[in-house]
C-alpha cells in the first residue's frame, strides 16, 4: 500500500476533526458541550468512532487486497449478522430469503473463483 495514500487520508480526517472543534467549542452558540453531555448520557452514540475505524479498514482494505475482497468481506459480514439476528431474535429465515442467499454467495463465490484463476495464470507467466 502506499504510504502517501493513508497519509492523505489521515489529513482529510485531521483537518475534518480540527474544524469541527473549533465550530463545536469555538463560539459562544457552540453547542460541543451538550453533545459530550448526550454521549455520555446515550452511550450508544460512539457508534461514531466505530465507523471512523471501519472507514479505515475498508480504505487499508481496497488498498491492500482490491475491492473485490473488500466486498467479499463486506458481504459475508452482512450474512452473518443476518444469520445471527435471525437466529437470536426467534425469527427464521423463510425459504425464499435462503435461496436469495444462495443466489448471492454462489455469484460472489464464482466472482472469486474467476479472481483466482487469473492469478494462477499470471503466476505461470
Amino acid at each position: 500500500m502506499k504510504s502517501n495514500q493513508l497519509q492523505s487520508q489521515q489529513g482529510m480526517n485531521l483537518w475534518g476533526i480540527i474544524y469541527n472543534l473549533i465550530f463545536m467549542f469555538g463560539w459562544s452558540y457552540a453547542i460541543g458541550y451538550d453533545v459530550i453531555y448526550f454521549c455520555g448520557k446515550h452511550g450508544t452514540s460512539y457508534s461514531t468512532l466505530c465507523g471512523a475505524v471501519g472507514q479505515n479498514f475498508i480504505f487499508l482494505t481496497i488498498s491492500q487486497f482490491g475491492s473485490l475482497t473488500n466486498r467479499t468481506i463486506t458481504t459475508r459480514r452482512k450474512f452473518v449478522s443476518i444469520v445471527v439476528s435471525s437466529l437470536s431474535s426467534g425469527n427464521p429465515l423463510s425459504q425464499k430469503q435462503w435461496r436469495s442467499v444462495a443466489m448471492v454467495f454462489s455469484g460472489l463465490s464464482y466472482q472469486i473463483y474467476l479472481k483466482w484463476k487469473e492469478l494462477q495464470r499470471k503466476q505461470k507467466r
